[in-house]
């Protein structure tokens, strides 16, 4: 993905915000990479570094001010910046780029231009398969791979029956109508609940949540004639962490998470994969997807599976997508979406006792959900305004018959997780 940018190497030493770094650099418009302190010399050298920043501190209690990287960075000849991971701002990072006198042209634009030609040149004639989410890194795969080879591209969206209320068309429409995607939407509602019928236990609905789809999704694989490439959405902290915690080469390329090897692929095409989060919603608005794609919050892979406690139904997820929908649509109207960084409802295994229209109900409790987190390792819930939560709460049992009650969880993590199964 480098092209012609100047570029910064980050050597990291385990430092807790070294995407921080990273993060800084890139909007400040100049390119980077981040390698483990331990990287060799040609690793760091094939990248044609014009400055190198070493990232230390402290990562799980060690200390790392004392380490010194694999290779003297003296010897690339280049700037090098001795960062240390303590209340640092951009200010010196900013300083350090204008003095090495880099060139500030990693822009959204210019990636989108230089992903669609290398896709182009990947690809070739060839034929290409991507898995459709809903999410933004699908999402974005999806246009610019559209863009560089057209109908050489087949989306398939499997719909497993666990998405939020609308979602699905929403997806259908965005992409067939708005864009011209060639999307199978494939309806495995029925099929992905009868395979969850009785399972209560989340590690069980996870497992086969994860295999379904992927027995779907080789089904669909032979139908459109096994195409020759696979798109994947890896983003850019997938391969950093999974590279310096496993030890593994950063750059290497992933796996779609469970595939079997009976789909014959004869590669990967991952347009995002050197790119931040927050890098992928701005090529997202850029491209013209919608806000409701482009800023989506993170949304677990078994979608309302591990949101709903118990076995799951298709009654208890309508009422679960009903009660989520009326808590994300208030959040946003009264502009307390900001605050959190991902918010959501939860359908609890609990009924009890209530009142509704001068008769007695055995209802369900409906969990809300809101944090605040940077990196998602931890998290805070946010202060939600009394008034607001008690305004939800009357809507929500006022329109979903079955809820008959309405509680706020007000617990970290840790202790808790941000999901509850």
């Amino acid at each position: 993905m480098k092209h012609d940018h100047d570029t910064i190497v980050i050597l990291d030493f385990g430092a807790i915000n070294s995407q921080g770094a990273a993060k800084i650099v890139r909007n400040l418009g100049v390119y980077c990479e981040v390698l483990p302190s331990s990287a060799q010399a040609e690793k760091v050298k094939a990248l044609s570094p014009k400055a190198i920043i070493l990232q230390r501190g402290a990562e799980c209690g060690e200390a790392t001010l004392g380490k010194e990287p694999a290779v003297d960075p003296a010897t690339y000849g280049v700037p090098v910046l001795d960062l240390v991971d303590k209340g640092f701002d951009g200010g010196a990072i900013d300083a350090f780029i204008a003095s090495a006198g880099m060139k500030r042209d990693w822009t959204t634009e210019a990636f989108i231009e230089e992903a669609i030609a290398d896709i182009k040149e990947k690809v070739g004639d060839k034929r290409v398969l991507l898995a459709m989410s809903g999410g933004v890194d699908s999402s974005v795969c999806a246009v610019l791979v559209h863009r560089a080879v057209g109908k050489q591209l087949t989306c398939v969206f499997v719909d497993h029956g666990l998405m939020r209320k609308g979602e699905p068309a929403e997806v259908c429409r965005v992409f067939r109508d708005q864009f011209g995607i060639d999307l199978v939407h494939v309806d495995g509602e029925a099929r992905f609940l009868g395979a969850l019928k009785g399972v209560t236990d989340p590690e069980r609905k996870r497992k086969i949540i994860g295999e379904t789809f992927i027995r779907v999704f080789e089904e669909e694989a032979r139908k459109a004639g096994e195409p020759d490439y696979l798109v994947q959405g890896t983003i850019y902290p997938d391969i950093i962490e999974s590279g310096l915690d496993g030890g593994k080469q950063v750059k290497s390329h992933h796996n779609v998470g469970g595939l079997p090897d009976t789909i014959d692929f004869k590669g990967l095409v991952e347009p995002v994969k050197y790119l931040f989060k927050d890098e992928v919603r701005r090529v997202a608005l850029a491209l013209g997807l919608p806000k409701s794609i482009a800023m989506r919050q993170p949304f677990p892979g078994p979608g309302l599976g591990v949101r709903c406690i118990g076995e799951l139904t298709k009654e208890k997820l309508d009422i679960l997508r009903d009660a989520d929908h009326i808590f994300r649509k208030a959040m946003a109207d009264d502009g307390l979406d900001a605050q959190a960084s991902q918010y959501f409802a939860i359908l609890t295994a609990n009924r009890s006792v209530g009142v509704k229209a001068d008769a007695r109900t055995y209802g369900y409790t409906v969990a809300l959900r809101a944090v605040k987190t940077s990196d998602f390792m931890t998290a805070k819930f946010v202060h939600l305004p009394m008034e607001f939560l008690e305004k939800v709460s009357a809507e929500i049992t006022a329109n979903v018959s079955q809820v008959n009650r309405v509680v706020y969880d007000i617990t970290s993590k840790p202790p808790a997780t941000i999901e509850w199964e």
